[in-house]
């Protein structure tokens, strides 16, 4: 009669045993899921860091501040301002405070022109680039630390 009892104790346990494997299998597949981010354009993949560079060189003392704020991750990457293909200003370990990223941007040419915003994401190894375009305007100032300028976002290839 024990030996009845312990049978039937050991299969409820095991049964006990697959289906907490099974609650704790879902539980941890919804914490994953949770932790994704939730902009539709973030996927994990294998871009490597653009290392971006000013590459514009005049002596005109044009410029605009941006303060933009990334909307899909809390995590520092790198910012940078494009005119075409001129990078206008890389964010430095400096230029990240608070969730927010504060550009200094200085025009490609004395045109000015409008400039695109891309962002490097260490974590999720991949480039972004800004959807919305914006037009430099000299000595002016496009978001603020209460309102940041928040662009949508579009993966590259």
């Amino acid at each position: 009669m024990l030996q009845v009892k312990n049978c039937k104790l050991s299969l409820l346990l095991g049964r006990v045993g697959v289906g907490l494997l099974l609650v704790s299998a879902l539980s941890l597949t919804g914490c994953k899921d949770k932790e994704q981010p939730v902009d539709p354009y973030v996927t994990p993949g294998t871009t490597e860091n653009p290392n971006w560079a000013i590459t514009v060189e005049n002596d005109m003392s044009a410029s605009m501040t941006a303060i933009v704020k990334v909307s899909f991750t809390d995590k520092q990457g790198t910012m940078a301002a494009f005119m075409g293909d001129a990078c206008c200003d890389v964010t430095a370990d400096s230029a990240f405070i608070n969730g927010l990223y504060y550009l200094y941007i200085t025009p490609a040419t004395e045109a000015g022109g409008d400039v695109q915003l891309k962002f490097y994401s260490p974590d999720l190894k991949r480039i972004f680039v800004a959807k919305e375009t914006f037009p430099f305007r000299n000595d002016s100032q496009l978001g603020s630390i209460a309102e940041p300028y928040t662009p949508t976002w579009s993966e590259t290839k």
